[in-house]
């Protein structure tokens, strides 16, 4: 779609009702400055999904600010390269029509801000950087240029940090509250600049970073080295190869892809058993796509066990409540719901069985689920595929001790789900659950209004609560 001033988009049409609006204004455009009509990229500006939930990508234009314009960058036309800005998401009231469509910036109210800082702000970890720019973007000192589409594609700056805001002025008490950030450092030199380093920081309500779940912060990072003859290149000497465990790889496939089969296969469910042979080839398991059927059996029984004991070397923590999610329908429900509401039932899951000790996390109907002292739960941590998910996963054949019943119903959706126990032992003493360490009124979340909700909790951190905020102790 366009005319002959230059001014054309796309408009696609996925699959499952989602549009994409690419390049409907210039800013999204990467165009021959000296003829508009010459695009070369149309980059995505705004979608939007079937139940009015928007996204809107915003642009930055290369220009002179911060550059030397003597020498070889004089006379160059440098504004043709796009850098992305914000993804803004989250819009308080959902809209059927594409904002983009009728105004060249949308007026939403948007509730999470994903923020490609340039050098605007500073990147000191202690300082928590504000939301607005507070100065003009940094130039790199290798500059460089493409020509791929015939005309030039000047570009002179590195992404120093990504940071995520949350918007929610009444809960938080400010506009902006910063969340998470990406730190980027870079070796830079003229010739080749390099990145070097990339560190995350979550932040508290009152702008402190937050403490990983041993409740230590990281050692500083040791001083970059010295720049000798204008290359910062770091000594060869000053790098650490660290190798890991066979069983700490097989966990971190497990967490990126290898879970839905090895959890199907473990619950004796049909699983994709093509899918499962080439995962045990490639991981070493298998030296053939065509074992027998006691080969097989006998690599993933190997696969599993590297599994869970990479698991077990995790460190232990001190979490005494998770909680888990069950998406089931009315149906699913009706099957499981007595042995879920029996009080002294016990339930064994014959697979590796995923929770987490931050709610944010959990969007289905919850189950609470109370720990024993020793129990063989870890959190996944840096081993996770998502290094932000607060995941603690326990190994085969973890069995849960139904304690008390919560009646948390509605007449949409009625059940009563219980409040579990967590244990080795499946025949623990109860009686030591006091009545003043039982959390009452967990609610069921309506599935039926799930596509139209944003189940990301106001102001929460990616990271973990110290349990005696949130559990009293015995």
């Amino acid at each position: 779609m366009g005319n002959s001033n230059g001014d054309d988009f796309w408009l696609l049409h996925d699959s499952n009702g989602i549009l994409h609006l690419l390049g409907k204004t210039a800013a999204a455009r990467l165009s021959d400055p000296q003829a508009a009509s010459h695009t070369a990229k149309w980059l995505v500006e705004e979608s939007v999904t079937p139940a009015g939930e928007h996204i809107y990508y915003s642009y930055l234009a290369e220009n002179g600010d911060n550059v030397d314009l003597s020498g070889n960058e004089a006379g160059r036309d440098r504004s043709a390269m796009r850098y992305l800005s914000k993804v803004q998401y989250g819009n308080a009231t959902p809209a059927a029509d594409l904002y983009l469509w009728t105004s060249a910036i949308p007026a939403a109210q948007w509730l999470f801000t994903l923020v490609f800082d340039y050098g605007e702000r500073g990147v000191d970890p202690l300082v928590p950087p504000a939301f607005t720019a507070q100065n003009s973007w940094l130039a790199r000192q290798d500059s460089f240029s493409l020509y791929d589409y015939g005309f030039e594609i000047r570009l002179h700056r590195l992404c120093r940090q990504v940071l995520m805001f949350h918007h929610f002025p009444d809960e938080l008490g400010q506009v902006d509250t910063l969340v998470s950030r990406l730190l980027l450092e870079y070796d830079e030199n003229p010739v080749l600049t390099q990145l070097s380093a990339a560190r995350t920081l979550a932040y508290e309500g009152d702008g402190y970073r937050r403490a990983p779940v041993n409740n230590m912060m990281p050692p500083p990072p040791p001083p970059p080295p010295p720049m000798i003859g204008g290359n910062s290149s770091r000594p060869k000497s000053k790098w650490a190869i660290v190798e890991e465990s066979k069983q700490i790889q097989a966990l971190r496939y497990y967490s990126a892809q290898g879970y839905s089969v090895i959890n199907k296969y473990l619950r004796g469910d049909d699983y994709p058993e093509i899918q499962a042979k080439e995962t045990l080839l490639s991981r070493g398991y298998l030296s053939t796509n065509e074992p027998s059927d006691e080969e097989f059996k006998n690599a993933m029984s190997v696969y599993i066990n590297d599994i869970a004991e990479g698991l077990s070397s995790l460190p232990e923590t001190d979490h005494r409540v998770v909680y888990r999610g069950l998406k089931l329908d009315k149906p699913a429900l009706s099957d499981v719901l007595k042995e879920y509401t029996t009080v002294g039932n016990i339930i064994i899951d014959k697979a590796f069985m995923s929770t987490s000790p931050d709610k944010a996390w959990i969007n289905d109907t919850i189950l609470n689920i109370y720990l024993e002292k020793g129990h063989k739960g870890r959190i996944l941590g840096d081993v996770a595929h998502f290094k932000g998910e607060a995941e603690m996963l326990f190994p085969p054949n973890t069995k849960l001790k139904i304690e008390s019943i919560v009646n948390c119903g509605s007449q949409d959706f009625a059940s009563q789900l219980s409040k579990l126990r967590l244990s080795d032992d499946a025949t623990a003493d109860t009686n030591r659950i006091k009545k003043n360490n039982i959390h009452e009124g967990t609610q069921l979340i309506d599935t039926k209004n799930l596509s139209q909700k944003w189940y990301e909790r106001p102001g929460s951190i990616r990271g973990y609560t110290p349990e005696s905020q949130i559990f009293p102790s015995p």
